[in-house]
Formats: C-alpha cells, structure tokens, sequence
C-alpha cells in the first residue's frame, strides 16, 4: 500500500530568477499576496515605535481536506530555487484511514494536488507540475498473526534483528521496530502493531471531534467502522520509507510525472521496490525458530492486566497465581476438560479475566492442540502475503478531483 508521499513542485521559472552569486530571488511576487501565513525568523523594534520582521519564511500548515490534513510549505530561501512541498497519506486523504489502501501513486497525487488547488489556487497555477519531484515513498504491506498476543511476542523477537546495511535503530517504542538512522537519506523501516496505533489515532480523532472538527467527526465516522476495527487485530505492519537517492540507485524516476509513467508500465512496482527494500530484514530471519509462548511472558501478559488490580489499585499476588494456574490447565488439558473441573460461573469468570489478559478465546481454544507446534520458523509465521492484504469487502475509492498529470 502508498501509505505516505512528499511532493516538491517547483514555481514555473518565470516567477523568480537569480543572480551572478547564485542566490534566488522572486520577479514580482510578494510572499505576502500568496496568501499563506508567514512567520519571520528577525523581528525588530524601530525607534517610532513601530516593529518590522525580516528573514520571512511560511511553516509547515496543514491544509485541509475531507478527512485527514494535509502538510505544505512553500520554500523561498534564496539558497535554492523556490518551491512548494506537500505531503501526506493519500489513503487517509481518500478514505479517512490508512489500515489498507491502493498502491496508485496517481491516484493519491490527484487527490493531493486537488486539496493544494482548493486551499490556493492563485499558488497552485504558479507551480511547475511537471516538474515535480519525489522526496520519498513510504510503502507497507502486512503479515496477519491470530491474535495481538501473538504480534507481540513477534514485535518482541523482531526488537533484536538486524542484518547487513539494516541495522537496528535506538529509537525503539514497545509497539515500534524501528531499523536504520533518521537521518539516513536512503531508507527507513519500522514494524508496529496496527491495532494499538489505530486506537491511539481512533482516540485523537474523538477528541477533536468533541470540539465540532467537520473533519475528524468524518473520519471518527469512518473508523468506527466494527470491520474496519477487527481488521486490525492480530496486524504486523513492515512500513519503509524509500528516499529520492535510494529510488534514483534502483533506476526509478523521481520525476512526479516519469514515476506515474514507470508505475503504468509496471503495475507490481511497489510490491517489487518493497521486497527489494526490506530484503536484509526478512534475509536474517530466515532459519530462526521463535517460541511464541513462554511462562515469562504469559505471567507479565497477567500481572499487566487491570483484573489483577485491588480496590486500592494494587496487584494481587493470589489472582496472578490462580490466573497463571489457569493458563497452565487450559494448556495441558484444554478448555473442554475443565468445563467439568470448575463450577460454571468460576470457570467463565477465569476464562473471561484470561481474555482481558490479551489472550483471545480462539487462542485459548487451540493452546491445547497447538502447544507441540509452539515453536514454529518465524518466517512462516510471519509471512506477507500480498493477495491478502485487502478484506473482501474493500471497494476502491475513487478521487473526486478530475486531475490528469501524465
């Protein structure tokens, strides 16, 4: 899937010049009657009284749209070229979520150029369209685990793999892998849960509605969604972000208009720079073994849990032991035989307080039978399968800006 785009528009080249010590200057265009809001980096008090700012710059704003933002900033610095920069997910642009989506580039550049021309047009008619320029791709593609408990423990593993040029970042979160430097101009990778992620963007976007944001009650619409919701679960998501100098190594257009040609003729090209991209990481976990279950994990999976809380929000040491025991006896026995063990009503309380503990009732129902199969190749396990990277019910949508760029 496209899931994040920056785009750099240069101003056509009759609007600025420059001169014999190479600096860039505007040829009968103020900043100010671009109508967008500058900031200034001096600012000064005269001796009337009155204050004057130089060194004028415009910073990043977020450009309205159906759903989500859009960033821009247009760069006027007389060391380079003037241009205009606009970035964001077109999946969220043209959905209002970006758990799935197209991989068509030229999809969501019509969907972004749309939004820049509604919010400035006299700004947008100034600009170079075909002349435009990729800074980078982020592209993603997922591996389906059977529940979050599972993806975790994979998060877990995937926390000390590194292989070649991909090496592990320090910059780690406990749903976030993150590989490579931030400020490597080639390619970053990361690997999160996308449940947890799209509850906290789920949570953000409630609160703004609460304060009458069109947009985000929009999207709140969107994403509550039950279907949308349980696709989630259990979701691995591997998200790299190529940069212009790696996509000019591979032989890829950066050109905006060359790289919609390019991906024409060759439909599978996102699936393709992907797999080349994040091959280091998936080369090293090949011939690794994971356990996905152990008793440290499970007792911490219990004692995190809020059903082991007291009155005084304290964990119980006794409601750890008898969860963990229970655990243990679902494992060995199974759920069937233990129906017979407990009364009704302690044993669906235990099996419910397990369910808070993260482990979902389909996962209990088969620890039984799968505890001989625990340890399995962690390349099977999590394996990106991208014939399945959309639910069935999935309709493509559809940009509403008529915008042809190549």
């Amino acid at each position: 899937m496209l899931d994040h785009l920056c785009i750099n528009i240069p101003f056509e080249t009759s609007f600025y010049d420059v001169d014999s010590e190479g600096r860039y200057f505007f040829i009968d265009v103020d900043p100010h009657s671009l109508d967008i809001p500058l900031a200034s980096r001096s600012v000064n008090k005269n001796d009337d009284g009155s204050i004057s700012a130089s060194a004028l710059f415009h910073p990043y704003e977020s450009v309205p749209t159906h759903y989500t933002g859009m960033a821009l900033k247009v760069f006027f610095d007389s060391a380079y070229a003037p241009y205009v920069q606009i970035k964001a997910s077109p999946a969220k642009l043209l959905q209002g979520h970006n758990v799935f989506g197209s991989d068509d580039i030229e999809q969501g550049v019509a969907e972004m150029l749309g939004f820049l021309h509604l919010a400035y047009p006299l700004l947008s008619r100034m600009l170079e369209i075909n002349q435009a320029w990729v800074s980078h791709i982020d592209v993603t593609y997922s591996a389906r685990l059977k529940d979050e408990f599972t993806a975790k423990k994979v998060l877990q593993f995937l926390s000390n793999v590194s292989n070649g040029q991909t090496r592990l970042s320090n910059k780690r979160y406990d749903s976030t892998v993150y590989w490579g430097g931030e400020t490597s101009r080639l390619v970053n990778h990361k690997c999160y849960l996308k449940y947890e992620e799209f509850l906290a963007q789920f949570e953000e976007q409630k609160k703004l509605a609460k304060f009458n944001n069109k947009s985000a009650m929009r999207v709140v619409q969107v994403m509550s969604d039950i279907r949308l919701i349980n696709w989630c679960v259990g979701i691995a998501r591997f998200e790299s972000r190529l940069k212009k100098r790696w996509l000019e190594r591979n032989n890829i257009p950066t050109n905006l208009v060359e790289l919609i040609k390019y991906q024409r003729a060759n439909p599978d090209l996102l699936q393709t720079l992907w797999t080349k991209a994040t091959s280091n990481i998936f080369d090293a976990l090949r011939g690794q073994s994971m356990k996905l279950t152990d008793d440290t994990s499970v007792l911490k999976a219990i004692e995190a849990s809020d059903v082991v809380l007291t009155n005084t929000g304290k964990v119980s040491p006794t409601r750890v032991r008898n969860l963990f025991a229970m655990y243990c006896l679902v494992r060995e026995k199974g759920i069937q035989e233990l129906k017979d063990t407990y009364s009704k009503r302690s044993f669906h309380r235990l099996i419910a307080d397990l369910i808070e503990c993260g482990f979902s009732k389909a996962y209990l129902q088969n620890l039984h039978d799968s505890k001989s199969s625990n340890i399995i190749p962690f390349i099977k396990l999590v394996e990106i399968d991208f014939n399945q990277q959309l639910p069935d019910w999935y309709e493509s949508p559809t940009s509403q800006f008529n915008y042809k760029i190549a």
